[in-house]
Order: C-alpha cells, then sequence, then structure tokens
C-alpha cells in the first residue's frame, strides 16, 4: 500500500514537472515575435474562441471547443497558450486593441481642430450641433451583437477572477477605450463651444452605459417589436449612416463586428442628443486683459 502511495505520488511529482516545464516554455515564447505559421494559428484560435464566447460564452466553452472550432488539437492551443485565463486575456486584449482602433479611424479627421468652437446662438443651432456630435459618437463607438455579448463576458470573468483590483489586459484595455471616446467628446462638444457639466469621465460612463442600455433593449426584443419613436430614430440615423458609409471603405476590413449595427442603436439615437445637452454647458470665454 504504501509503495502504491509512493508511486502515485512519483507520478503526480512528474506530470506537474512535465506541466510547469510546458508552461515556462510558453511563456518563454509570449516574449519573442511569434513565426507566420504561430501567427495563424493563434489567430485562428483566438477567431474561434471569439464565436463561441459570444455564442455560449466563457464558462461554457472548453479548449476542446475551441480547438475543435479551430480545426486543431489541444496540442495546438497549449503551445501557444498557457492556459484558459491566458487565452482569454489575450482575447481581451485583441478586442480591446481592435476597439480602439476602430474609434481611432473612425474619428480620424472628423472633428474640428479648433480648441474653441463656434457659439450656438439659436435654439436651433444648439440642436444641429448637438446631433451632429452625437452622429460623431455614435460613429466611434463599437455597436454590435458580438461586441455586446464579448464586453458581457470579460466584465463578468474580471468580476470572477480579478476581485483585487489589479491591472490586466482586460482593465487596461477597457482603460484605453474610454480615454479615446472621453478625447472624441471633449474636442466634439470644444467644436460647437461645450464643455461637460460632469467630469469627462463620468460623461463617457453615462453615454456608454446608454449604449449598452441601446444594444440590451434591442437584443431583448421581439424580431418584430417596435418602439415608439423608432420612426424619429430612423430618419435620424441618416446622418449616422452617411458619415458610416464614409468610412466604410478604409474601415471595414479592419473594424469588423466592431462596426455599429444600426438596428441596435435605436434608443441611443433617440437619446443622446438631450444627453449631450443636458449634460454640458456653453462656454463663456473672456476678453484677455
Amino acid at each position: 500500500m504504501s509503495a502504491s502511495r509512493e508511486q502515485a505520488e512519483e507520478l503526480i511529482e512528474a506530470a506537474g514537472a512535465r506541466l510547469s516545464a510546458r508552461r515556462a516554455a510558453v511563456r518563454r515564447l509570449i516574449g519573442v515575435p511569434p513565426s507566420e505559421r504561430r501567427a495563424q494559428t493563434q489567430a485562428l484560435l483566438l477567431d474561434a474562441g471569439r464565436e463561441l464566447f459570444a455564442d455560449k460564452g466563457i464558462g461554457g466553452t472548453s479548449v476542446g471547443d475551441i480547438c475543435s472550432r479551430a480545426g486543431f488539437t489541444r496540442g495546438a492551443f497549449y503551445s501557444n497558450f498557457t492556459d484558459m485565463d491566458h487565452f482569454v486575456q489575450r482575447l481581451a486584449e485583441e478586442q480591446w486593441t481592435s476597439i480602439v482602433n476602430f474609434v481611432d479611424e473612425s474619428v480620424a479627421g472628423a472633428l474640428s481642430t479648433q480648441t474653441e468652437g463656434p457659439t450656438l446662438e439659436s435654439d436651433a443651432e444648439l440642436a444641429a450641433g448637438l446631433a451632429e456630435l452625437a452622429s460623431r459618437l455614435l460613429g466611434a463607438m463599437p455597436i454590435s451583437r458580438e461586441v455586446f455579448l464579448l464586453q458581457n463576458e470579460f466584465a463578468a470573468y474580471i468580476a470572477r477572477t480579478e476581485a483585487d483590483g489589479g491591472g490586466s489586459p482586460l482593465r487596461e484595455g477597457y482603460a484605453a477605450f474610454k480615454r479615446h471616446l472621453v478625447r472624441v467628446l471633449v474636442e466634439g462638444l470644444a467644436s460647437i463651444n461645450r464643455a461637460c457639466l460632469l467630469s469627462p469621465e463620468d460623461t463617457t460612463e453615462l453615454i456608454m452605459a446608454t449604449a449598452v442600455r441601446s444594444m440590451r433593449m434591442a437584443l431583448s426584443a421581439a424580431p418584430d417589436a417596435h418602439r415608439p419613436g423608432d420612426a424619429q430614430a430612423a430618419g435620424t440615423r441618416g446622418a449616422q449612416t452617411d458619415d458610416a458609409d464614409a468610412n466604410s471603405d478604409r474601415g471595414s476590413e479592419s473594424t469588423g463586428a466592431n462596426a455599429a449595427d444600426p438596428d441596435l442603436t435605436a434608443f441611443l439615437v433617440r437619446t443622446l442628443p438631450t444627453l449631450l445637452a443636458r449634460l454640458s454647458t456653453p462656454v463663456t470665454h473672456t476678453a484677455d486683459a
């Protein structure tokens, strides 16, 4: 009995040593630029994971599921990622990088370079200026079913696994996206001579929460459901659609599922101009002494 126990312990110890050696080898590869073949393998695995996480959730997806979807063996997975946690972090990092690039491409050249915009005298001028800014913000926000589902999965993953609040690719990616959207908001308000009543960061959080609400309402509704105001929203979306069409040729391949889905923005389109009006104030410029 004692000999059997010793053999079992030796086998466990040997398996642990092999696992540690494999993880150490993968960690060494992480800091080295991958070969073309390895990069392609990683990309296919990450693509498969993105689809599965959106469809089944992180908790409902196994390594075997990812390998089966991508057409690889488990060996290919564990040659590129130390474990599922490492895979999730890499996928989150790729997703946020894609989103940040999408924001940059969407607003490139769209915002005024002036630090002081025109004074909007009439209510009609203010409404037009706020509608234009709302259109720019809508064009810079990734709104799609896949993005919505993935970000919910990442948020839940952070809450379950990173309670200490430390830095991680998931948190850092979200922070980078928010910084980019804050810039769009601040520069956009400045272009119509307005500024945030609250901090730009808090104002951006409220706008992002409204975007999440818009996506949740649309995805939870019956396929044939129509809400009051959808006709007006469809008309207001015209400016947004024109802006998106102008950028589609140069950004369609790189943005992919990050591009805004008009079916998910009805609530946001209806409410964003009013939200911007309530959360901003005119900037009063005094003459230099």
